[in-house]
C-alpha cells in the first residue's frame, strides 16, 4: 500500500492502485475546480443485544477539487480540505487544526494510482486521503476481479444500474485481516465477518455526482459468537458545485514529473508504556490465594499488552522487587513470549549448577507457561536448542532438561517452520537419536509436542517393536496426538495389527491407543465391521471389549454420520447384536459430557478410565472448547498406575478355558508406579510421579503422606491470543484485541487401608478464565472504544471409592458445581484533539447461571456405588 521512495532527501507516501482500462469521462473534468461534501460516519454497537443503544461519531468537511494537470488519459488532481466539525451523540465540535495543505491524488486512464500527501500529517489523515482516492475507482461495466485499493486486495463485483448508476461490492480485503498475532487453535480464535458495498451516481457525461461506501464488520469469539462487537462505518463524497476558481495547471511533460515537482517530506512516531506500575496496581489480584479465581486470570490478561511492551531490565527489576509474586510473574513472562522478557528470565533465574531449588522451580514454571506460546520470537526456541547442548545437562538438573526439552518442541510446532527450516530439522534429529538412549520415552514426549511429519516411522516402529511396555504405550500416546490425515493405509494396517495382536501380543493400553487412532482415521464399512467381529471374539479381555464398545457408542452420540454406519453395521451381525455380547462385564468408562452451553461457552468433558484387574490403570479428564465443528483442548489430566493388581487381588481377567494369559502380564513383571501427566492446551508437560517401587508406595500407606490434599498443578496460562488492525474506508483504523487467561488449581488425595482392604481418591480442579477484549476505532478527531471482559470458574471433582475386601467394587463419581459467568462491556465515544473534548460512557452488564450437576457414568458403576454405599 505504501511506497516510500527517496529523491533529493525528499520522501513521499504513495498508494499504488491497481487498475484495468476502462472507458469513460472522467469523474472530475480536466482543468476544473469541483467543490464537494464530505461525511465519514462510524459506529460501534453491541452483539446480539436488542437493548444496546448506538453508539457513533459523524466527521463532516468541505473538500475542494482541482483538476491542476491532464494530458491524454493521465490526471493530477489537488483536494483541499475546508471547513470541519466532528459530533458524537449531541456533541458537536468545529475542527481547526486540519492542515490547510493540499493532498493529490494521480489518475492514469480513469483509475488512481497514487496518492501524495504531506508527511506533516497523522496516519489517520493519511487513511482517509486513501479513502477519498478509493471512492474514485469506478469500471463502468458488469465485471467481476481483484482490485487494490486503501482495504488492500480486494474481491470485487461490480453491477451496472443504469447509465448513470454503479454499485460496488468488496469482500476479502486484505487489509481487513492485518494480523499482529492469532491463535492457530480456530476454537481458541475470533470469528470476523465483513463486507462494503459502493454507490456511485454519475451525471449525463460521466462526472461524479454521489459516490457513498458502506461497509460493516462482524468480529466476535470463536467459542462465544455474542461476545464482541458489530462496528458500521460510511463515506459519502456528495457533490455540492463547480467552483468559481481558475485552477492553475502544472507545467511539466508527463504526470511523473509532476508529481516529482511534490515530493517533500518524511514523519516519526514513538509509544510509551509503564509495566511496573501496572503490575504494583494489580498486585492484590495476583496473591496466591487467587489462583484458580478469575480475578487472578483478570489481571493477567489485563498485564499482558504492557508486558509485551517492556524491555529486560524492566522485567529484571520486576523480578528483583517481587519476589512475593515471582509465581505469578513467571507465569506472566511466559506468555509475553518476547527474547526480552525471555532473557530476562534465564538471566536472574539461572546459575549454572549453583541455581537453587526455588530457583529451578521458577524456571520450569516460566517454561510450562512458554509452552503454551502461540508465536514466540525465533530466537527463543534457538535459545533452547542451545541450552539442551550443554554438557551440565546431560548429567544434572534432570527435571529443568525434561521441561526444557518439551518446551522446545512444542514451540517449534507452533512456530509453523518449514519442513526444510534448519532449525526444525536440528530438532528432529537430536530428538531421533534419544530414542537409542535409557530416557526413550523422554524424547517420545517430545515428539507427541512437536508433532513433525519426519518422526511418524520412527514412533510406530517404537510402538510395534519396542520390548518395553512403557516405551510402546509412549510411543502410540505420541502418534495419537497428531491429526488423523497425518497416517496413510500402510500406517493404518500397522495399528490394526497392534489393536488385533496379529503379529504378537500388546499391553491393553497399547492397544486402546492404536484403536482410538484407528477410529480418528474415520473407519469405512469393512473396517467398522472388523470391529464389531472383535466384540464377539473369544478375546478375554473384557475390558478392552468395554472400551471398544463405550467409544463406538460415544461417538455414535457425537456424530449421527456415524451413528448411522454404526446402527446399520450391528443390524447385519444378529451374533454381535445380543445381550451376551453387548452386555457390559468391565469397569472400563468412555463417555463425552457437555459442561456448558451457549449463552455461556460450550465447553464438554471426555472422560477415559481404562481399568485393569479392578485398579485404574489409565485415566484422562479433558476439557474441550468448541467453536461450531472445531473444538480445542484446554486442560487434560492423565493419571498412569502399573503393578497395583498384586495388591488388591486377582480380577476375572484370568478366567477362561485356554491357558493365554492376560495382556497386562505377557512381557515383564511391572515395577508399582503411579502418576500424573498433564496436558495444557495440547502441551504435554512433564510427568509428575507419585510413586515408584512398592518401598515407596508403602511409606505413603504407612504414613498417610497421600491422604492429605496436595496441590499437583498451579498455573496461569494464555488462552485466546488475538491481535489485528483492520483499515476502513471511511479512513479509520479499527484495532481488535482479544487476550485469555486460565488459572488452574489443581490439587488431590487418596486414602489406602490395607486393613479395610479399600481406597479412596480425590481430585479437585479449580479453575478461573477471563477473556478480555478491546475494540477501538476511529481517527485524529473522534474514536470509539469498547472494552469487555468474560469471567467465569468453571469446576470439576472426581470422586473413586475402591472395595476389595470381598471381590473388587470401584466407583466412580464425577460432579461440577453452580457455574455463573459474568458478560461486563464498557463501550466510549471520544471527540479529542479539539476545542472542548468530550466522552460519552454506556456500561452494561449480564450473568448467565448453569446449573451444578453430577455426570452419570454407566449402570456398571451405578450399580457399584449402590453396593459400595449401600450400608451408609
Amino acid at each position: 500500500m505504501h511506497l516510500n521512495r527517496r529523491k533529493n532527501n525528499n520522501n513521499v507516501w504513495l498508494l499504488l492502485l491497481l487498475s484495468t482500462v476502462t472507458a469513460g469521462a472522467s469523474l472530475i473534468p480536466p482543468g476544473t475546480q469541483q467543490l464537494y461534501t464530505l461525511q465519514s460516519q462510524v459506529s460501534l454497537d453491541q452483539l446480539q443485544s436488542a437493548a444496546s443503544q448506538e453508539l457513533g461519531y459523524n466527521f463532516e468537511t468541505k473538500l475542494k477539487i482541482n483538476s491542476v494537470w491532464s494530458k491524454n488519459e493521465e490526471q493530477l488532481l489537488q483536494l483541499y480540505f475546508g471547513e470541519s466539525r466532528v459530533a458524537a451523540g449531541d456533541k458537536q465540535r468545529e475542527i481547526k487544526t486540519l492542515p490547510d495543505r493540499p493532498f493529490y491524488i494521480a489518475l492514469v486512464k480513469g483509475q488512481p494510482q497514487q496518492v501524495i500527501a504531506h508527511t506533516s500529517r497523522d496516519e489517520s489523515l493519511l487513511n482517509l486521503e486513501r479513502g477519498i482516492a478509493s471512492l474514485l475507482q469506478l469500471r463502468h461495466s458488469d465485471s467481476e476481479e481483484t482490485e487494490l485499493d486503501v482495504s488492500g486486495h480486494c474481491r470485487v463485483r461490480y453491477e451496472v444500474k443504469s447509465s448513470t448508476r454503479v454499485e460496488k461490492t468488496k469482500t476479502d480485503c486484505a487489509l481487513w485481516d492485518l494480523r499482529v498475532s492469532y491463535h492457530p487453535e480456530q476454537a481458541l480464535g475470533v470469528d470476523q465477518q465483513s463486507q462494503e458495498q459502493v454507490q456511485y451516481e454519475l451525471s449525463a457525461d460521466g462526472a461524479l455526482l454521489r459516490a457513498q461506501s458502506t461497509e460493516t464488520h462482524r468480529l466476535s469469539l470463536a467459542a462465544k459468537s455474542d461476545a464482541g462487537s458489530l462496528v458500521r462505518a460510511s463515506l459519502k463524497l456528495e457533490h455540492v458545485a463547480e467552483g468559481a476558481e481558475t485552477v492553475q495547471q502544472l507545467q511539466h511533460e508527463s504526470l511523473e514529473a509532476a508529481i516529482e515537482s511534490l515530493l517533500e517530506w518524511y514523519r516519526v512516531f514513538e509509544l510509551e508504556a509503564n509495566l511496573l506500575q501496572q503490575f504494583e496496581h494489580l498486585s492484590p489480584q495476583l496473591q496466591s490465594e487467587h489462583v484458580g479465581k478469575s480475578s487472578l486470570a483478570l489481571a493477567f490478561a489485563q498485564l499482558l499488552p504492557l508486558a509485551r511492551l517492556a524491555k529486560q531490565p524492566e522485567f529484571e527489576q520486576l523480578l528483583q522487587s517481587q519476589s512475593k509474586l515471582a509465581v505469578q510473574l513467571v507465569d506472566l513472562l511466559g506468555a509475553v513470549q518476547t527474547f526480552e522478557a525471555h532473557n530476562a528470565t534465564f538471566a536472574q533465574l539461572y546459575q549454572g549448577s549453583q541455581t537453587k531449588t526455588e530457583q529451578m522451580e521458577l524456571l520450569e514454571k516460566y517454561l510450562q507457561s512458554l509452552a503454551v506460546a502461540t508465536h514466540p520470537e525465533r530466537r527463543i526456541v534457538e535459545h533452547l536448542y542451545n541450552f539442551l547442548q550443554q554438557a551440565d545437562n546431560k548429567a544434572k538438573q534432570s527435571k529443568l532438561r525434561d521441561t526444557v526439552l518439551q518446551t522446545l518442541a512444542v514451540l517449534a510446532r507452533q512456530s509453523g517452520f518449514a519442513d526444510n527450516d534448519q532449525l526444525l530439522q536440528q530438532i528432529r534429529v537430536y530428538l531421533l537419536e534419544g530414542l537409542a538412549t535409557d530416557d526413550a520415552t523422554l524424547y517420545i514426549r517430545a515428539m507427541q509436542n512437536l508433532r513433525d511429519l519426519g518422526t511418524i516411522d520412527a514412533l510406530l516402529e517404537q510402538a510395534t517393536h519396542s520390548k518395553d511396555v512403557k516405551v510402546s504405550v509412549a510411543a502410540l500416546q505420541a502418534l495419537k496426538a497428531f491429526p488423523a490425515n497425518s497416517f496413510a493405509q500402510p500406517q493404518r494396517r500397522q495399528f490394526e495389527s497392534i489393536f488385533y495382536q496379529q503379529r504378537r501380543r500388546y499391553d491393553s493400553s497399547a492397544r486402546t491407543l492404536a484403536l482410538d487412532v484407528l477410529l480418528a482415521m474415520r473407519p469405512d464399512a469393512a473396517q467398522l465391521g472388523a470391529l464389531l467381529e472383535y466384540l464377539a471374539s473369544n478375546d478375554r479381555q473384557f475390558e478392552i471389549k468395554t472400551y471398544v464398545l463405550q467409544k463406538l457408542r460415544m461417538l455414535s452420540e457425537l456424530c449421527p454420520r456415524f451413528r448411522a454406519a454404526f446402527l446399520t453395521s450391528l443390524r447385519q451381525r444378529s451374533h454381535v447384536n445380543n445381550y451376551h455380547v453387548l452386555g457390559q462385564r468391565g469397569l472400563t468408562t468412555v463417555l463425552s459430557r457437555q459442561l456448558s452451553h451457549s449463552p455461556a461457552f460450550n465447553e464438554s468433558l471426555l472422560s477415559i478410565q481404562e481399568v485393569s484387574q479392578g485398579i485404574l490403570k489409565r485415566g484422562s479428564v479433558e476439557f474441550l472448547l468448541h467453536a461450531g465443528r472445531e473444538q480445542a483442548s484446554s486442560f487434560k489430566l492423565g493419571i498412569y498406575t502399573a503393578g497395583l493388581g498384586s495388591m488388591v487381588g486377582d480380577s476375572d481377567a484370568d478366567a477362561g478355558s485356554d491357558n493365554i494369559p492376560a495382556d497386562d502380564e505377557l512381557e515383564q513383571e511391572e515395577t508399582i508406579t503411579a502418576g500424573m501427566e498433564i496436558s495444557v492446551q495440547g502441551s504435554q508437560l512433564r510427568p509428575l510421579v507419585f510413586f515408584s517401587g512398592q518401598t515407596e508406595l508403602m511409606g505413603h500407606v504407612w504414613g498417610g503422606t497421600a491422604s492429605d490434599s496436595t496441590p499437583a498443578y498451579q498455573a496461569t496460562t494464555l488462552a485466546q491470543d488475538h491481535e489485528q488492525y483492520i483499515v476502513l474506508s471511511s479512513g479509520a483504523t479499527l484495532y481488535w484485541r482479544i487476550l485469555g487467561a486460565r488459572s488452574v488449581d489443581l490439587n488431590g488425595k487418596v486414602n489406602f487401608s490395607l486393613w479395610n482392604r479399600n481406597a479412596q481418591t480425590e481430585i479437585q480442579q479449580n479453575t478461573g478464565s477471563a477473556v478480555v477484549g478491546r475494540i477501538a476505532v476511529g481517527f485524529t478527531y473522534a474514536k470509539l472504544v469498547q472494552d469487555f471482559s468474560l469471567t467465569h470458574e468453571p469446576k470439576l471433582s472426581l470422586n473413586a471409592d475402591l472395595d476389595f475386601y470381598s471381590g473388587i467394587k470401584l466407583c466412580m463419581q464425577l460432579q461440577s458445581p453452580d457455574q455463573l459467568l459474568t458478560y461486563n462491556n464498557t463501550r466510549a465515544a471520544h471527540l479529542q484533539a479539539v476545542a472542548k473534548p468530550y466522552v460519552k460512557y454506556l456500561r452494561s452488564s449480564r450473568t448467565h447461571k448453569s446449573a451444578g450437576r453430577t455426570f452419570s457414568l454407566n449402570q456398571k458403576n451405578n450399580d457399584m456405588c449402590n453396593m459400595i454405599f449401600a450400608d451408609y
